[in-house]
């Protein structure tokens, strides 16, 4: 019976995916081999009403993924986990490919989807430290950056183009000091709390000025030598 040895050589070969993926979602189009694994994983769905109740049972025992649309959904999920694993954090950027599948565009369905998906599946993303807000998560990365700074350098004034770590910090607070008044206002608060400054140039030549009082009260003139250095401030420059 041709159909029975067709039927064989697609479970054989779904085993054998399942073996060693771990899972019986198996991405359409997919080869097994020479076999056209993801075609026959398609028919099985489409005749399931229509398939002998021993096959049915055969397939279930294994795991196999009878609804699509959910079977894509894990695929995606199983894919993030990946994505987790190797980089710590689930900030997917938008064009990103796990393999083969299209996980930048899956991270951005779900945020758009949010309230319409099953309280079940929100919550597996939340325990897996998903990021619904890109904009908050990328603002708390770098508030995180500028309290390590100002913890080591005691000060908030972040040079451009400063990276802590691998974060553009000096961007980031570029980006601060545009915005003036940054939404939500709380956040605001935060960074006045932590002594950010809004307007370097105005911190800068106050820090130059105190610098020129030190170096009057000590020598009673304010004759800079240039390329004078008033502690780590280069007192010379800022008298040119």
């Amino acid at each position: 019976d041709l159909l029975t040895t067709a039927w064989e050589e697609g479970f054989a070969a779904l085993l054998s995916f399942k073996q060693r993926e771990g899972h019986c979602r198996v991405p359409s189009g997919h080869k097994e081999g020479d076999f056209n694994l993801g075609r026959w994983v398609t028919n099985q769905r489409t005749n399931k009403d229509a398939l002998p109740p021993e096959r049915r049972q055969r397939l279930d025992e294994i795991g196999f993924a009878w609804d699509v649309l959910a079977a894509a959904w894990e695929e995606g999920f199983a894919a993030l986990a990946r994505f987790k694993q190797r980089e710590g954090h689930c900030r997917v950027p938008q064009s990103h490919k796990e393999g083969g599948f299209n996980l930048g565009g899956w991270v951005s369905k779900q945020r758009a989807n949010k309230d319409a998906l099953p309280p079940e599946r929100r919550q597996r993303l939340d325990k897996i430290g998903f990021v619904w807000d890109p904009h908050a998560a990328d603002w708390e990365e770098g508030f995180a950056a500028l309290a390590r700074f100002k913890q080591r350098e005691g000060h908030c004034r972040v040079p451009r183009g400063h990276k802590e770590g691998g974060f553009n910090l000096g961007g980031w607070v570029s980006k601060r000091e545009q915005e003036k008044t940054p939404s939500p206002p709380e956040r605001r608060q935060r960074l006045d709390e932590i002594g950010f400054d809004w307007d370097l140039l105005t911190t800068a030549w106050e820090e130059g000025f105190a610098a020129l009082l030190s170096f009057k009260q000590r020598e009673g003139h304010c004759r800079v030598p240039s390329g004078h250095k008033e502690g780590d401030f280069n007192l010379g420059r800022w008298v040119t």
